[in-house]
């Protein structure tokens, strides 16, 4: 009789661990972010009532404000300014003037950015890259993106993510798109960095479109190695849904070779993909 329970039991777990183990990474990120969290108290949705009485916005132009409201007011923005875009110390300094170089490591010196007051450099610049990301045999995918520098600090930024998983025999896939513009806040010769905002849309069985920021960097260390690191995020339906990458990048002219480690996290999965790639300036 026991040996019959232990035999039921094994048979159970088992199968119980199949159908578990057929639901993969991917499909179980997209039913966690495609479920919609709603608020509700003892059964009711809670809403938010404006008051009739509620005082209008208070601008710091108003001749009613306090004049020390005022000053602290004109602090903070410029601060903040300073901070986000370019302090006064930096407006007579060399980054101020600094132009997009026509590809990394053209000259030993530089990178993204050349401090020179001749007309040998880009207007514009096409930053293309191409990897292919792989977790293990059963979870790759490819990740696709181009850079449009313009104006010196600015970029437009868009790229695709596909990643498809075969779990006992089903295939899922996953796609991700990204467009920011971002800010070279940093633009030294031998190091950049950016911010950026734009949207993020996720495809497959989700289809939702939410607002995205980005923030990332790249290190020229000596020619031809630079480490080149991103990090982007967006919430859909209060799940977060990011991507990461860190780069080892060979550079040869105005081409690069790239390999490293890529994160995605969709919702409740987390992926941990080994990185090789490929990219072009122009």
């Amino acid at each position: 009789m026991f040996k019959k329970l232990l035999l039921i039991g094994v048979l159970f777990f088992g199968s119980q661990t199949t159908v578990f183990s057929q639901e993969g990474k991917l499909k179980k990120g997209k039913e966690s972010i495609k479920e919609k969290n709603t608020n509700f108290s003892n059964g009711t949705r809670v809403t938010k009532v404006s008051r009739s009485n509620k005082k209008s916005k208070v601008s710091l132009f108003d001749d009613d404000v306090n004049p020390f409201v005022k000053i602290g007011g004109y602090i903070l923005a410029y601060t903040v300014y300073g901070i986000a875009i370019e302090s006064p110390w930096e407006f007579n300094g060399r980054m101020h003037d600094a132009e997009i170089s026509n590809y990394p490591y053209k000259e030993a010196r530089y990178g993204n950015f050349i401090y020179t007051d001749s007309t040998n450099y880009n207007i514009t610049r096409f930053d293309i890259t191409n990897n292919f990301v792989r977790e293990s045999k059963n979870l790759y995918g490819n990740n696709f993106g181009v850079n449009f520098r313009f104006f010196k600090r600015f970029a437009l930024d868009i790229d695709y993510l596909y990643l498809s998983e075969n779990v006992n025999g089903n295939r899922d896939s996953f796609s991700l798109y990204s467009a920011l513009l971002k800010y070279y806040r940093i633009r030294t010769q031998r190091f950049d960095a950016w911010f950026g905002l734009g949207i993020m849309h996720v495809g497959s069985d989700v289809n939702e479109t939410r607002f995205g920021l980005g923030v990332g960097a790249e290190l020229f260390i000596a020619k031809p190695i630079s480490i080149d690191f991103y990090h982007k995020w967006t919430r859909v339906n209060n799940r977060g849904v990011q991507k990461t990458k860190v780069l080892l990048k060979y550079h040869l002219k105005n081409y690069h070779i790239s390999s490293g480690y890529e994160d995605f996290k969709i919702g409740v999965s987390n992926i941990k993909a080994f990185s090789i790639g490929v990219g072009a300036s122009f």
